[in-house]
């Protein structure tokens, strides 16, 4: 029997989107190339908060506060906690512009309702005592945590799985067949699929599946470098959030994650001396601590960015019955309830209850 539903993609946001479409009591089938979190969503910092790493743009603020309190909700329906730790996210500026562009960034989370607390250099070192002298200034947005992203993808999928879904496997997508506003066929190289609708939430390949339909979708790969560390005891609950892209967190399980800056090389997953050399130096300037910690690991992963930083999420020109929910860039763990939640809405109702339009595919047609 062919399922309601495919989903092309096992990543944060394809599995968010068969969580809450099993929810509706839907037949979902996901099919992954590789495994579960094998993109963006193994690779990220999964940081979950109401005003980012940087100014929000205004239509995504409804679909930033709702999965917010959405993922915290899923937790709930899972088997497993999401290791969710709720220390807020504090950002560290490393010298006077940094601290200049740090209080126009806090008039504009305080915008979003959220009470942030905006520190000198010795304050911010009181609050967080893992940050070195030269650090100038701080902010601290309480409306911030993060979390396991391994366990919140398994947790949608296994979820979706208890409700009657499916999941395949080294499954690799080489296109969608569409004619006259259905779908045809899902090319694969296993053969062909059949589904009354299809979701599209590969990823940086999400252009690629799509290559062949009217809209060219300008998502494009931009890789992020990751070092993981040994464990270490307890020392802090805050994500570290600096302005040059750079973060750390601690994860429940005591290690330091270390992510990088965003580099626009194609699909070329490697990893470079020069820039782990590079942030390495300035993680130690900023948390002296870390320079007395081994590296376990060393990863890359490919972040989905789409040109106007704007996720893509609703039906193609070509099929309504073609969703596409990708391009959701560095912050793909934080909306994706909200996504998942938009897109079984799209399929199960015909209208979402908060408004997708800034996403919608027909923003790129005619270029």
């Amino acid at each position: 029997m062919n399922p309601e539903i495919i989903i092309i993609g096992g990543g944060v946001i394809g599995t968010a989107c068969a969580y809450f479409l099993s929810k509706r009591g839907l037949k979902v089938l996901v099919l992954e190339r590789s495994h579960l979190g094998a993109g963006a969503s193994g690779t990220t910092a999964s940081i979950v908060s109401i005003g980012g790493s940087s100014s929000t743009p205004k239509p995504l603020q409804p679909l930033n506060v709702e999965s917010y309190h959405l993922i915290l909700d899923a937790e709930q329906d899972f088997e497993r906690s999401l290791e969710v730790i709720r220390g807020g996210t504090l950002y560290a500026a490393m010298n006077e512009q940094e601290a200049l562009e740090l209080k126009a960034f806090d008039k504009e989370i305080r915008r979003m309702g959220i009470d942030c607390k905006l520190m000198d250099g010795s304050e911010a070192c009181r609050e967080e005592p893992l940050l070195g002298p030269e650090v100038e200034a701080a902010l601290l947005n309480p409306a911030s945590y993060h979390l396991n992203p391994f366990r919140l993808v398994d947790g949608y999928l296994s979820t979706a799985l208890e409700k009657g879904s499916r999941v395949e496997y080294g499954v690799e997508v080489r296109g969608v067949e569409v004619s006259n506003d259905r779908i045809g066929r899902v090319v694969t190289n296993k053969g062909d699929y059949h589904a009354d609708w299809v979701v599209v939430a590969g990823g940086a390949y999400s252009p690629q599946i799509l290559s062949s339909l009217s809209v060219q979708i300008p998502i494009v790969p931009a890789r992020g470098q990751v070092i993981l560390t040994e464990a270490c005891q307890r020392m802090t609950d805050h994500v570290i959030m600096f302005l040059n892209h750079l973060y750390i967190r601690q994860t429940a399980s005591g290690n330091f994650y270390l992510g990088s800056h965003t580099e626009f090389v194609g699909f070329e997953n490697r990893i470079t001396l020069e820039k782990i050399t590079a942030f390495t130096k300035a993680f130690v300037q900023a948390v002296p601590l870390l320079g007395r910690l081994r590296a376990l690991r060393f990863f890359a992963g490919f972040r989905p960015i789409c040109e106007d930083n704007l996720p893509v999420i609703g039906p193609m020109p070509d099929c309504s019955r073609l969703i596409v929910a990708a391009g959701h860039g560095r912050a793909g763990v934080r909306f994706s309830a909200g996504t998942g939640k938009a897109v079984s809405e799209l399929i199960a109702d015909g209208e979402t209850e908060h408004s997708i339009e800034a996403f919608a595919v027909d923003r790129f047609a005619g270029r």
